[in-house]
């Protein structure tokens, strides 16, 4: 779904893996093609965090719209997407951002307000937690932008398969 633009979102309990395979995945794209910026979500990621980071990865092309150097394309990861705090109203103005840049592919920039700029060749990547247990959900506007993965715990099998076969490669 990457080298098509759309966008995936990984979501699973603590420890499934996610981000590596995210990672592992985003590791073996074509360097000439694509160039990959990984940005980790906090509680106080704020919307012009994530304006800034965007902008970090593109160069003008023309007119108002941006896009990756050299030509290429760019895979946007975003870790804990569901991490940024939830105001007063029950909104993440963090992710109501994500949402525009990905749904829109562009966003009024914070710092001149009203003037647009659009983004392209850019696909993006998250990966997030189960909400609950103190965990926030993300909007279901952004939710609606990214093709959705649950990632599951291994079975135990798949577990002493993985770790009896390092182990003993490693006792022999």
């Amino acid at each position: 779904l990457v080298p098509s633009g759309k966008p995936v979102l990984f979501t699973g309990g603590p420890g499934v893996s996610k981000t590596a395979c995210i990672l592992m995945y985003l590791q073996g794209l074509s360097a000439e093609t694509f160039n990959v910026k990984m940005t980790p979500f906090s509680f106080v990621t704020t919307p012009m965090i994530y304006q800034r980071t965007l902008e970090s990865t593109v160069e003008k092309r023309q007119g108002r719209t941006y896009g990756p150097p050299g030509g290429k394309k760019c895979v946007f990861f975003i870790d804990d997407i569901s991490m940024p705090v939830i105001n007063n109203w029950g909104d993440q103005i963090t992710n109501e951002i994500v949402r525009q840049s990905i749904g829109e592919a562009g966003l009024y920039n914070l710092d001149k307000p009203g003037e647009w700029k659009q983004f392209v060749d850019i696909c993006y990547t998250a990966a997030m937690t189960h909400p609950g247990g103190g965990r926030n959900d993300i909007p279901n506007r952004l939710k609606r932008q990214y093709c959705l993965y649950n990632v599951t715990m291994p079975s135990l099998t798949a577990v002493d398969n993985i770790f009896g076969s390092i182990i003993r490669g490693r006792l022999s």
